[in-house]
């Protein structure tokens, strides 16, 4: 069970991830994979591209780049885009952990 701490310290990192955007709310996603729970959500800059996938896993664990990037992208294909995928890496941000990324695509 997570302490008081720990959630106090995961919902800080992701406001600091977060805090100009707008949560899609309909778009978030539990999720398990390769055995591991992983937590999706999605923000936006409103009326602008690209998408905002955040990407974290529920026992606070390191997620690599790669695999964030990957989980992102599966995801967000099916829920907003309506063209070919580009990959926006100038706008990823992560928490010093490594256990959030916030990953940036346009479609």
């Amino acid at each position: 069970m997570q302490s008081t701490q720990q959630k106090s310290k995961m919902a800080t990192d992701i406001e600091k991830l977060t805090y100009d955007l707008s949560l899609v709310e309909e778009n978030h996603l539990e999720t398990k994979l390769a055995g591991d729970t992983y937590i999706l959500d999605t923000f936006i800059v409103p009326f602008e591209q690209p998408y905002y996938v955040l990407v974290r896993r529920t026992d606070e664990k390191r997620i690599s780049k790669n695999a964030a990037e990957l989980i992102a992208e599966t995801y967000i294909q099916p829920r907003g885009c309506t063209e070919p995928l580009k990959r926006r890496e100038d706008l990823d941000k992560q928490n010093a952990k490594g256990s959030v990324h916030l990953v940036g695509i346009e479609c």
